[in-house]
């Protein structure tokens, strides 16, 4: 029997709905890892995913019944849980479509029909957008992305509608509002919308940051800009902080009994165990001696501590993440998770994941 964490876990959820203090786990783009017997042993409710629309759209219509994202997808809610998922549409690669008119709108658009015809019943919670300002080319942070956000937001809520469900439906997920260089024009219009919208609910904020005083500041920075509506946090983490110690030496006690180069820095031992996973003892006792860890070893508890007093729905947390390298000046996405999915061997009883070592303690403690 597997005995770790590895869906939404939530608080308050005896009617159904989430309330104030909700802490979940987020599956990202591949909620092909869920697994219904991981689910039923944590007493989870929520979870949450993002589906690459123009991913599918590319694959052809074939992909809506095929694609094993999906398909999980729809198994979470068959087996019960409630579903968040955000709507992806990742334009880095060309123009974001600002004529609704344009064949490329209109084939977007219908794409996005098809597949809400085969997810929205298995979904609980929708927002239009993942991180809209990291997923369009800088030439089109204006108006064009603007437009194209409305536009989907109300053509979903007009779906939402016509299906009779009345689902919480939110924009986002707006990024780094905390620093003022990005607090640009394009993202107070998208706030302004979802302000003054009848049919949507609130925001979205992804907020990977530096310390929880920067995700205060995001936080207090849109509640100015959307009055009372509400807001998520579907994905949050200290990637920048830890990214900020990728040159710490690592700690020669801990070099000298594991038989590590006690030149290494940081960066190049994370590296290290993503090439060569490692026994978890030994990552456990990197991390337990890092002091940098230390430090900040209860701001998940922190974070969600935050979350309750400025009113926010429901936040998830990634339960896995995965990366190929990691350099000097890479972000550390493999220091988020509750589970050293890469950079530790598999449970030798199992054969799963395993956790990392402090936050599933956290996460824990807030339920």
């Amino acid at each position: 029997m597997r005995q770790y964490l590895s869906a939404a876990i939530v608080l308050g959820l005896a009617t159904g709905s989430a309330q104030a203090s909700d802490l979940g786990v987020n599956y990202n783009g591949l909620t092909r890892n869920y697994s219904k017997a991981d689910a039923a042993l944590t007493g989870t409710r929520w979870v949450r995913a993002f589906l690459d629309v123009r991913r599918l759209q590319a694959r052809g219509e074939a992909a809506l019944t095929t694609d094993p994202d999906i398909i999980s997808f729809v198994k979470m809610h068959d087996d019960g849980y409630k579903v968040i998922l955000n709507l992806k549409y990742d334009y880095k690669d060309g123009a974001i479509p600002s004529d609704p008119d344009s064949q490329a709108f209109k084939d977007i658009r219908v794409f996005t029909t098809k597949l809400l015809d085969r997810v929205f019943p298995k979904t609980d919670l929708i927002v239009v957008g993942n991180e809209p300002f990291i997923e369009t080319d800088s030439a089109n942070l204006n108006s064009n992305l603007v437009l194209f956000y409305e536009h989907m937001a109300n053509h979903v809520i007009t779906y939402d509608h016509n299906s009779g469900r009345n689902i919480p439906l939110y924009v986002g997920a707006f990024n780094n509002l905390q620093n003022p260089r990005l607090q640009i024009q394009a993202v107070k219009d998208l706030i302004s919308y979802a302000r003054n919208t009848p049919g949507v609910t609130g925001i979205d904020l992804h907020m990977h940051v530096a310390s929880i005083e920067d995700m205060r500041h995001a936080i207090l920075w849109a509640r100015d800009r959307l009055g009372n509506k509400s807001m998520i946090s579907s994905e949050f983490s200290l990637k920048n902080y830890f990214r900020s110690h990728l040159g710490d030496t690592i700690v020669p006690a801990f070099a000298k009994r594991y038989g590590i180069n006690s030149s290494w820095k940081v960066w190049q031992y994370i590296n290290y165990a993503l090439q060569t996973p490692r026994p978890r003892p030994e990552w456990v006792a990197f991390l337990q001696s890092s002091a940098w860890l230390m430090n900040v070893r209860h701001w998940l508890e922190n974070a969600d501590s935050l979350f309750d007093a400025q009113g926010l729905t429901v936040a998830t947390y990634a339960m896995y993440q995965s990366q190929a390298s990691v350099t000097a000046t890479s972000d550390p996405w493999v220091l988020n998770p509750l589970y050293c999915n890469q950079t530790c061997v598999s449970s030798s009883n199992s054969g799963e994941p395993q956790f990392t070592y402090q936050w599933i303690d956290s996460f824990r403690a807030r339920q």
